[in-house]
Formats: structure tokens, sequence, C-alpha cells
């Protein structure tokens, strides 16, 4: 496995293909860059970074690389932001997806610097899911502004990386504290309902059989789901069902109409109308698309 808070340099990066880093600042014991790839190949491994990994997916397709570590109860989904800290051990599995990721590399020097208390590095745990609107919002701003630097762009990435530093230090704390508050349960039982959501796609996924499998009722899925999220179960299913399609369909091997069975859909015809709506094109019309870009 690659160690992620690198650049890749110098590893063989198999599995990857149409690997580039669009852009790269590296200041004071930090880095970042924005870059894209994408995995062909099934893979697996162990892995340890050396400094303080964070990540923000670029794209709205749902990663479903699968992670796990001694910080976690089980292996879990990446959300859109990810963290990982130094000095644990990690297994990964990453799906088979196109990546373009905002990459953060953080030394404890650098951590040190920016908080009073110099064993703040020390305390970050690993999530996989880190939540905090401030936190998006200066990933997304840091990503904008290596997109299309302006003046004395390296000075003020450089700033930025401070405050996502500290963001990302108030939003762990905060989600620890949540976690161990009973509050915390209901954060917990949206991770069961979206990890067995994307485990089953290629089913009905009728809200009885996803609470009867998370311990919940009917009713309650629906409501636990849509206060934890902003986002209806059923709207978050069929949008997870056109990803995969999309992420199937770059498949040359695989035939519409298994696609759609895998996507969880009860006929062809209701596999093209949906992907239809919520793309623009037909299935087909996507697959010749996708493969004339390649």
């Amino acid at each position: 496995m690659f160690r992620p808070e690198s650049d890749w340099t110098g590893q063989g990066r198999e599995g990857v293909e149409a690997f580039a880093i669009d852009r790269r600042v590296v200041t004071h014991g930090a880095a970042v860059d924005i870059r894209r790839f994408r995995w062909v190949t099934p893979s697996s491994g162990s892995f340890s970074p050396a400094r303080h990994y964070l990540d923000y997916s670029l794209t709205q397709q749902p990663r479903r690389s699968l992670l796990r570590t001694d910080a976690w109860a089980e292996e879990c989904y990446s959300g859109d932001i990810l963290y990982l800290a130094p000095r644990h051990e990690y297994w990964g599995a990453p799906a088979l997806q196109e990546r373009r990721l905002l990459c953060v590399a953080l030394d404890d020097d650098f951590l040190s610097d920016v908080f009073e208390d110099g064993d703040q590095a020390a305390t970050l745990l690993p999530s996989a899911d880190v939540r905090g609107g401030a936190l998006r919002r200066l990933l997304e701003a840091t990503a904008a502004e290596l997109m299309a630097p302006g003046f004395a762009s390296d000075a003020l990435v450089g700033a930025m990386l401070v405050g996502i530093a500290v963001e990302l230090a108030r939003s762990l704390r905060q989600q620890h504290a949540a976690e161990n508050e009973p509050s915390g349960v209901a954060i917990r039982q949206v991770r069961a309902i979206t990890d067995y959501v994307m485990d089953n796609l290629s089913t009905t996924l009728n809200i009885a059989d996803i609470g009867r499998a998370c311990g919940l009722s009917t009713r309650h899925v629906a409501r636990v789901f849509k206060e934890g999220t902003g986002v209806s179960l059923g709207e978050f299913v069929a949008r997870s069902r056109v990803a995969l399609a999309k992420e199937l369909l770059t498949r040359n091997n695989l035939q519409i109409k298994e696609v759609s069975w895998r996507c969880g859909f009860g006929s062809t015809a209701a596999f093209s109308a949906a992907f239809r709506q919520a793309t623009g094109a037909t299935p087909r019309a996507f697959r010749h698309g996708t493969i004339a870009l390649q």
C-alpha cells in the first residue's frame, strides 16, 4: 500500500492509472496538493503514515474504500473528509473508483507551532469521516486557491493550512465528545445505516430490512438518517445506486443489464430512466462518452 501522506514519488503505484498532481505547495513542515488517479486493480494491505494525513474528496461520488485501525471497533467506509494520525497501523482496501482529492500532510513540528499545547498533535485520533462545516469550507477554499492561484498564493495557502490544523483539532474533539454522549448513539446509527446500504446496493433495500439489520424501527430509520445527514434515506440510496452505476459502466466487460442488476434496479428500463434523470444521459451514452475520454 502507498503511504498516503507522501506524493507517491518513487512508489510503483501498482493498480493505479492516470495519476497526476495538479498543483503542490510545501511550506514549513506541511504540504498540500490536488491529486487525481483511478484505481483499476483490486488490492488491500497495511500501512502506517509517518505524518498527519488529511484528505478531502473533490468528487460527488461517495467513497467506498474500506479502512480499519486500532482506533475503530470495525472496518468502515471513508467519508468526504478522512484523517489518519501517524503512529497507528491501518489496513485499507481501495474501491475501484476515480479519485480527485485535496491531500494535506502535517509534521508534528508544524502542529506544535500551531497549538499552545505542544502535546496536542499526539492526542488527535484517526477518523474515517470527519464532520465540521468550518473545516470543510477551509478545505474547499484551499482547493480553489490551488486550482486558480492568485497573488502571494503560497503564503495564503500556508495560512490556510494553519486554519485547517485548528479546525481539524476542533472537529475531532467535538466528534469524540459527541460519540461518548447519548447523542453519539445517533451518529453510530447513521453509520450503521450507511454501511448497510453501501453493502447491499444490489438488493431492493426496503426500510424494514434496513431497520432490522441495524436494530431500529422502520420509522426511526428514516428519521435518524434524515436528522443525521440532512438527506432523506431514499435520496441517499438513489444517489449511491447511480454513483455505483457510473463506476461499473466504465468497465467494458459488463453488459448494461448486469450493471442494472448490480445496482439494485428491477429492470433495465427502470435503470435507464433513473440514470438519465440523475445524469442527463442514458447508461449507454455515458459509457461511450467515458471511454472516448480515456
